[in-house]
Parts: C-alpha cells; structure tokens; sequence
C-alpha cells in the first residue's frame, strides 16, 4: 500500500518527510535485514521494497527528500537485490536506478560523485550478470547515461571512472543483445564518454 500511497500529492507533500523517513528506514531495515543470500532469493520484501523506492523519487517533495536522505541506504540495498532471480525485482531494481539518477540530475547542486560511482557499479553489476531482461538494461544504461550527464565534479568523476574501467566497451557488447532501444542507449552513452 505504502508504495501506490507515496505517489499521491497529499500524501508526500513537503511536511510529510518525517513519515517518508520512517516508513522508507522501516522498509530498509527489512530488505536488508534477509541479508546479501535473502535478498538475491525472496520476492515479495525485495520487489515491495524497490517499487517503494522507486515511487518515492516520483511522489512529491516530501517523500523524494526522504529518499535523497537515505541514497547511501537505498543504493546498498538496491545493490544487495541485484542477482535477484525473480525479474520483477530485477525491473525494480533497473527502475530505482533510473529514478534515483534522475532525481539526482535534477538535484545536481546536491549531487555526490560517490553516489554518483556507486550507481556506475551498481549497472555494471547488473549488465555484467546477463540475467537481465532487455526492459531493466535499457532502465540501467538510461540511469547510467544520467549520471554521466551529471554536471560539475558528480559528472566528471562518473566519466573518468567509466572511461577507466571501459564501460562503454562492455555496454555495446550488452545492447547488442537486447534490441534497438538498448543500442540506440548504448550509442548515446558512447557519444557522452568520447
């Protein structure tokens, strides 16, 4: 409920970020409470949390300050969900990536280059898997694409370390396999890094 709920207005309005931070921190604990094993099993805890996530980016300012605050959290637990064998929580996982990337695009003032590194492992993590569906690849090279696209030190940083551990290489490898939306991303991506 919490997830469909956080995309109403009222509900994540501004003065309503304590609830978010409590009600994100609550789903937090529980996903990473199964641990890196449980986490890559379960479904539901896995899948409602990721979904959470994702829709608290897009709800109002309320709830998507309240994710900002909790990006390390979020991002280790979006990390420990990826070898998940269920492909709905592999297009959650796909989907809070783009949406956290977005957010931070738009927040790029506030933007950090570790943040901004973890997300380039994070899709590195997932297209190097090869157990992704072609929908969750083109979500993770759109997020990827995002942050190197991030301005001032945030995208300096994320080409640099793309460029350093040939990323790009390894995305026209990838798109190659999942349709012309894929490689049409990957394209895009390569023109950003070169």
């Amino acid at each position: 409920v919490a997830s469909v709920s956080v995309l109403h207005p009222d509900a994540a309005r501004e003065d309503r970020r304590g609830y978010w931070e409590e009600v994100l921190n609550g789903a937090l604990d529980t996903c990473l409470g199964l641990g890196s094993e449980g986490m890559g099993k379960e479904v539901a805890v896995p899948m409602l949390t990721m979904r959470l996530l994702a829709n608290s980016y897009k709800g109002g300012i309320g709830s998507a300050e309240a994710a900002w605050g909790l990006m390390d959290r979020i991002l280790e637990c979006t990390e420990g969900c990826v070898p998940s064998g269920n492909k709905n929580v592999r297009l959650s996982v796909a989907t809070v990536l783009l949406n956290t990337s977005s957010y931070m695009h738009a927040s790029s003032t506030r933007s950090s280059s570790s943040a901004a590194v973890r997300i380039l492992d994070i899709v590195g993590n997932i297209v190097g898997c090869g157990a992704y569906e072609s929908e969750a690849i083109v979500r993770s090279l759109v997020a990827l694409g995002t942050v190197l696209l991030l301005p001032g030190e945030s995208g300096m940083e994320a080409k640099r370390v793309t460029n350093e551990r040939s990323i790009g290489s390894m995305l026209e490898r990838v798109a190659s396999m999942h349709g012309d939306m894929a490689k049409a991303v990957s394209s895009e991506i390569s023109s950003i890094l070169s």
